[in-house]
């Protein structure tokens, strides 16, 4: 016991200083460094004590009677927002002639990840999880006021931190796992006036709660794995619900989750496949800015010898954000200050992600895990012809999100 309550005090005041951009929209991919360097895959391969993170079920595949991970992420984005000059001219009144690229200069983010499995018997388990769910965020409050920034320099960051105390009991290869969740959520929003240089917007915590439930069944080297994290609602008043946003409600999910898992190991070498649903369409927030559901595919390998094992994988989930700007004319699609809000603060555009990892063993007792990441996406959309009505002609707005990650675990079971 007083070691868990260590990890958990080292986890917390790891939080404190976390800034996190995710790539499956808001979310990370997996929350492990094993997961991460498999495409992050992790519903149905067990992965020690990080599968606490990713399926409460899986707690009772351990054949230790403690299991623990202390990890982190460090997340370096090459974000960037561009508008043609028709463009600008849509976004600033008409007082933009010329296009812009503009590249944010949010800085890295670091991610850190803890968990700790015991497992009571051969049919229940037990454990406790701190881990940063995801987030995003931008910084343009260098870029120049007659580019697509214009009248308001934005700088944004949405951080979430997740504590889960996961449950699990098994039987003949079927288990059953139920995790209560608390989940600590800051939104900072800052809007510097292009005319008189003051700052506007501030920073915004919250706690709120959710739960996760899992499911898993092995037989023959086949494992399954389902797995259903809830809705976590924030209420970030006086943040989120501004005139930056369009006052829209105050209110803004960690959205849903459902996802399912298969895999197979033989002789050493382990397959798995993932496949999750991310409910940002129904999501509080994420549904005011015309966001769709994200359906996310995970395909992970591993090869593990007696002291080291290696990792790839591929994850793929296509864009959540809009990109049907609807004519001021014409019904349908979604409003430009939803489109261009979207792409400018919340660029949720990395779409392909490629891993790679390994682990070590040092003793009997003690590995360290390593994955290493490239994600890459952009999405465009046109404005609105406004021509006929006096103003510009139809544009682009381009968001591109590329990212570098590395993460690391520490490992001990006995």
């Amino acid at each position: 016991m007083k070691k868990t309550i260590k990890l958990a005090l080292v986890a917390a005041m790891a939080l404190g200083a976390t800034s996190a951009f995710a790539t499956n929209g808001t979310n990370l991919i997996g929350y492990g460094a094993q997961s991460r360097a498999m495409g992050g895959t992790a519903i149905s391969n067990f992965n020690g004590a990080e599968s606490a993170f990713a399926n409460p079920a899986l707690i009772t595949s351990s054949t230790k009677t403690t299991e623990a991970t202390v990890g982190a992420t460090l997340l370096m984005p090459d974000v960037s927002f561009e508008a043609d000059a028709f463009a600008n001219m849509n976004l600033s009144g008409g007082s933009a002639t010329a296009a812009s690229d503009n590249s944010s200069t949010a800085g890295d983010g670091m991610v850190p990840s803890v968990a700790v499995i015991n497992k009571v018997n051969d049919s229940f388990a037990w454990g406790l999880a701190l881990y940063g769910v995801g987030g995003m965020g931008v910084d343009y409050r260098t870029t120049t006021p007659d580019s697509a920034i214009t009248g308001g320099r934005v700088n944004d960051n949405l951080m979430l931190m997740r504590m889960s105390v996961p449950l699990a009991y098994t039987i003949s290869g079927f288990s059953v796992g139920i995790a209560p969740v608390i989940e600590y959520g800051a939104l900072s929003i800052q809007q510097m006036d292009g005319s008189d240089g003051n700052s506007y917007g501030g920073v915004t915590t919250d706690i709120a709660i959710g739960f996760e439930v899992g499911a898993a069944y092995t037989i023959a080297g086949v494992s399954l794995g389902l797995d259903y994290k809830s809705a976590v609602t924030h209420d970030f008043e006086n943040t989120f619900n501004s005139s930056m946003t369009g006052g829209v409600q105050s209110k803004l999910d960690t959205p849903a989750v459902i996802g399912a898992g298969v895999s197979y190991e033989m002789a050493g070498n382990t397959i798995a496949f993932d496949y999750k649903n991310i409910a940002y369409g129904s999501a509080k927030g994420f549904e005011d800015f015309g966001w769709d559901d994200q359906d996310v595919f995970a395909l992970g390998y591993e090869y593990a010898a007696e002291s080291w094992a290696v990792r790839l994988g591929y994850n793929y989930g296509a864009s959540p954000l809009p990109t049907d700007i609807a004519s001021p004319a014409v019904d349908g699609g979604t409003s430009f200050n939803q489109v261009a809000g979207s792409m400018m603060m919340f660029p949720a555009v990395c779409e392909s992600h490629y891993t790679v990892g390994g682990s070590y063993s040092f003793t009997d007792v003690i590995s360290a895990d390593l994955a290493l990441m490239y994600a890459t996406g952009s999405a465009t959309a046109a404005t609105p012809d406004l021509s006929d009505m006096g103003g510009a002609p139809a544009g682009e707005i381009t968001a591109t999100n590329d990212q570098t990650a590395v993460s690391f675990a520490l490992n001990y079971a006995y």
